[in-house]
């Protein structure tokens, strides 16, 4: 039977939240009153990182992708309050957007906590179209839907008092629109998330003191297409369980099974033994045992495994979340909701929420919009939405947006099509915008309906902002000369004359970055990157706080990222550099990186890499040639000891065949890597590159997209090959 207890009226603190979250993003609504004291504190961030590291360690070293491990959110924000109850586990977007139901409720003007029992859950997600696009995640067109909660009262050994975090998730590539269903399963019975070797079986794979996973069926769909995912808990044999089952309903055929059964060791060295049922369970009067997770029901959108992000550029998706009322026998809409999901880490920026009241109950809607944090049905005074929408000139400027006044530490992201166009649903109240691009003058106002946003010309601004370009007419909008045509390619804009606006400073909860410097995608127009500035950040606010507390240094530089490009060229820079946090161990970062593409010149710059310098995936036919690979002096000062992904800076590495390197020095601890698996895929691949032509003096000249390249990067009389510091070059 379920039950739904109220233990009594607790009533969280509004400054808390107030710096935190958005329960009422109207300018006009109500305020949580206060009552009683309040205090915040936030969990150990240097002990959660030192998990994150053990766990991904242990991941690593068994060769399993990424793509496969849905972490738990290592380095959730919590917030203590008089009563005890949780709140949201997200400070900021990026954020897990979706439906949450942390055991809170808004009543009479209060936020009371309750807990839930019951023992199947299901999330309903209709996707009527999506685009998305985040190189670092290594899925760049990649996202996860997931739906996840803890089952209670598991028996192991006889012992009722385990708690598992159970994820039936979908990996969907909007790119080749297939979906692939996953799942995992977590311990969150201590602080220590261990998983005993025998704790548990099912058709996966148990990877000992860390956690459980299997691969399940791959199904090729089209829009529109509903996926239903379903927890079922039971008891088999004596033995806690739960199937991991599913729907998928597109072009008019569907698709229905339980692709995993996994069964807890409940009854070994108990004969008649019979573990007690297990419960999923919503409570919102406390964290959980591991001290800062919450036990909830939740359905999200996210990135594709790693704690990683992605940005959606163009949405349309409703999503429901039910739990089985034992009593009635029939699903029914979780009792109230937060636009975020609490316990997972994967996130998600571009998706606005809105909600509903349906024939089953209440659903959320998907935009492609700003991503703030606040409460939706029965955790919120606001009960109607409204669209805005409107244009902006050019086509990739960026707009961010705040409810009420621009704030920094609210700022969202709105995504616009190519043609500069936006339209959202949010809850209805009052957002001022900020309209920018780098050599314009930015704009403000607040937001409404076909509204138009001209930006003006200014040169003396200079870079401020990243340059996006994803297509050839955006090329134009991001350049000072050219047409784009071999004899007169455009020539990008390259003075920065101030530290990029903070607004583009945000990361997740794993420092995954929104925003590179540099976004040229899609395009084959010939285009020229020369002298490019340093697209220097300084972290404020809410991000330096987090990277102090993690021993990082506050400032950055952005990468620079080429995904399908041809015919361009990146030259004579003389200061590439970077970090990148501990978090992205294992994904395809680098100053700079060049994906599936062909024909493109990285040549004549020099690389201080304090991580990873360059980074080239697929495609062939690029020439890299005449670049200095130093090692940064900065990685041997103190703050920088936590930022190597890679454990030594790298200069080249190479998941490519069929380009030209040649007459490069490498004076980095390692020089250049071309391993035998592919990056994206995990799988086994076998790499064929030219590493040096023949031997010729130094003064004859080659030219590739119209630069001259002649000469020897040590001033020897020859030209060849490559100077490496550790061997006696090729």
């Amino acid at each position: 039977m379920i039950t739904n207890i109220i233990k009594g009226s607790v009533i969280i603190v509004t400054a808390i939240f107030v710096a935190t979250l958005l329960f009422s993003i109207s300018a006009t609504s109500a305020q949580l009153p206060s009552h009683g004291p309040a205090v915040s504190a936030s969990v150990n961030t240097a002990q959660q990182s030192s998990m994150y590291r053990s766990v991904m360690q242990k991941i690593e070293s068994n060769g399993i992708s990424p793509r496969y491990v849905y972490l738990p959110n290592f380095n959730a924000q919590k917030m203590v309050h008089s009563g005890n109850e949780v709140s949201p586990t997200y400070a900021t977007t990026p954020a897990p957007m979706g439906i949450g139901d942390i055991g809170l409720k808004y009543v009479n003007g209060q936020t009371v906590p309750y807990e839930m029992n019951f023992t199947s859950t299901e999330a309903s997600v209709t996707v009527n179209n999506l685009s998305d696009f985040y190189l670092l995640n290594d899925g760049p067109h990649s996202v996860t839907i997931q739906l996840n909660s803890v089952l209670t009262n598991v028996s192991i050994l006889g012992n009722s008092s385990y708690s598992f975090w159970t994820q039936n998730v979908v990996f969907y590539s909007a790119r080749t629109h297939q979906l692939t269903l996953i799942d995992n399963v977590w311990n969150f019975s201590s602080p220590e998330f261990y998983m005993s070797p025998n704790a548990l079986h099912g058709d996966g794979t148990l990877v000992s003191g860390v956690y459980y996973y299997d691969i399940g069926p791959t199904f090729t769909v089209s829009y529109p297409f509903t996926i239903d995912l379903y927890l079922n808990s039971t008891v088999i044999n004596g033995n806690s369980a739960v199937y991991f089952n599913y729907s998928v309903f597109s072009a008019g055929r569907a698709y229905t099974g339980s692709y995993d059964m996994v069964i807890f060791n409940s009854t070994y060295g108990h004969p008649g033994y019979t573990a007690p049922k297990p419960e999923y369970q919503i409570d919102g009067y406390g964290y959980d045992a591991t001290g800062y997770l919450i036990n909830d029901a939740e359905v999200m959108i996210g990135g594709p495994g790693g704690g990683s992000t992605t940005s959606i550029y163009s949405i349309n998706a409703t999503m429901h979340l039910y739990y089985l009322n034992s009593t009635t026998g029939t699903y029914q809409t979780v009792p109230s909701a937060f636009d975020i999901a609490a316990d997972t880490g994967e996130t998600s920026e571009g998706a606005a929420l809105s909600w509903y009241h349906g024939s089953d109950g209440y659903y959320a809607r998907l935009t492609a919009g700003p991503s703030f944090i606040y409460g939706m049905w029965n955790m919120s005074p606001v009960t109607s939405m409204e669209q805005f929408s409107g244009s902006i000139s050019p086509s990739n400027a960026f707009i961010f947006a705040s409810p009420g006044a621009m704030n920094l530490s609210d700022a969202a992201w709105i995504p616009t099509s190519l043609s500069g166009h936006f339209s959202f649903i949010l809850p209805a109240g009052t957002y001022a915008y900020e309209a920018l691009m780098s050599y314009y003058a930015p704009a403000s106002g607040n937001l409404g309906s076909g509204m138009t946003i001209d930006l003006v010309k200014d040169p003396a601004m200079g870079i401020y902002t990243p340059l996006f370009a994803m297509d050839n007419q955006q090329l134009a909008n991001i350049s000072i000369s050219g047409n784009g045509s071999p004899s007169n390619p455009y020539l990008v804009e390259n003075q920065q004359y101030m530290p990029v606006n903070p607004l583009f400073d945000e990361f997740n909860d794993f420092l995954f970055p929104v925003f590179p410097g540099v976004v040229i995608a899609n395009t084959n127009a010939s285009v020229n990157l020369i002298s490019m500035p340093s697209f220097y950040m300084q972290y404020a606010g809410y991000q330096a706080e987090v990277l102090r507390a993690l021993h990082l240094p506050t400032y950055n530089y952005l990468p620079l990222e080429f995904y399908n490009t041809s015919n361009l060229s990146l030259w004579g820079d003389q200061f590439i550099s970077g970090w990148f946090a501990y978090f992205l161990s294992g994904f395809p970062d680098a100053n700079v990186i060049l994906w599936n593409s062909t024909h493109d010149l990285i040549g004549s710059n020099t690389f201080y890499s304090m991580d990873s310098s360059l980074l080239v995936f697929g495609g062939s036919d690029n020439v890299i040639w005449g670049n200095h690979f130093l090692q940064s002096p900065i990685t041997r000062t103190k703050g920088f000891e936590y930022i190597n992904t890679n454990g030594a800076p790298f200069g080249v590495s190479m998941y490519s065949s069929g380009n030209l390197v040649y007459n490069n020095e490498f004076k980095v601890y390692v020089t250049a890597y071309s391993p035998n698996y592919s990056i994206y895929t995990g799988l086994a691949a076998l790499y064929i590159d030219e590493w040096n032509i023949s031997l010729q003096p130094a003064f004859i000249a080659h030219s590739f997209n119209g630069f001259t390249l002649s000469g020897s990067i040590i001033g020897t009389f020859y030209q060849g090959g490559n100077y490496w510091w550790n061997f006696n070059g090729t």
